[in-house]
């Protein structure tokens, strides 16, 4: 059993008036929708609704400024031990 306040059971009942619904059960599922919804979209999306790690890539990299992008070395890849380990990579 659920307890209502009587401005809630008004606002129920001024609802179903409007034909829009056929019972209080509809319009307590629809507002149970509607929060789960807002809950759904209001979560950061999880690392496999994320997309492709290009996608994650790309989308991270609109925040980088092109100044900055401009410092990246053209030779990163080829040469990305030297640039993290300085020429001195440890042993795991």
């Amino acid at each position: 059993m659920i307890s209502l306040s009587p401005d809630v059971e008004r606002l129920i009942a001024e609802q179903i008036r409007s034909g829009r619904y056929r019972s209080a059960d509809d319009v307590v599922r629809e507002g149970l929708e509607l929060i789960q919804a807002r809950e759904r979209q209001a979560q950061p999306p999880t690392p496999c609704d994320a997309g492709t790690l290009s996608d994650v890539f790309e989308d991270a990299a609109k925040d980088v400024p092109p100044s900055e992008w401009a410092r990246v070395p053209a030779d990163l890849s080829k040469n990305v031990d030297r640039y993290l380990y300085n020429g001195h990579k440890t042993r795991s």
